[in-house]
């Protein structure tokens, strides 16, 4: 789903494309040609060996961290389970410590949550550079004037998907 935002990222980028490839008309670009590429961002992330390695350490992560939400969960239904057996002022002060106990869950479960995706998006932040980065290398170490992501494209040919190189 395309946002409005995205289109006219998409646009401004395609006009720019046009305006820069057309400012290299004239004489000298008859001399030389312009070489343009794409590559699919999502493939470069999806291959690259730190994304994996990322992915595995943080699903480890996680799931050490569900580990903990499950035991404090079982030790509130414990804790559930002895209430009938108590009399009325031990049952409500066992109540509210049930509830305060629940909700020490519910938090600690949201600020997991948010945790990891702190640390997902900090990570994938720091591949996208490594991916330019090695994007940049390429186009200038091959004679690229220019190299586009895939998703700013209307049309690309395939000849000049540089993804795989990269």
């Amino acid at each position: 789903m395309f946002s409005i935002h995205r289109q006219v990222k998409t646009i401004t980028a395609v006009c720019a494309a046009a305006v820069l490839a057309g400012s290299f008309a004239g004489p000298a670009a008859e001399a030389e040609e312009l070489k343009i590429g794409y590559v699919e961002m999502s493939g470069l992330f999806d291959g690259y060996e730190r994304t994996k390695e990322s992915e595995s350490v943080l699903e480890k992560k996680g799931q050490q961290k569900e580990t903990e939400l499950e035991r404090r969960l079982e030790d509130i239904r414990k804790m559930r389970q002895g209430l009938e057996l108590l009399n009325d002022e031990a049952r409500e002060a066992k109540a509210r410590e049930i509830e305060r106990n629940a909700d020490e869950l519910r938090r600690l479960s949201a600020n997991t949550k948010e945790d990891l995706l702190k640390e997902r998006n900090a990570i994938a932040r720091e591949i996208l550079k490594d991916i330019k980065r090695a994007v940049e290398e390429y186009a200038k170490s091959n004679g690229f004037a220019l190299i586009f992501e895939e998703s700013s494209l209307l049309y690309g040919q395939t000849a000049s998907n540089v993804t795989e190189p990269i």
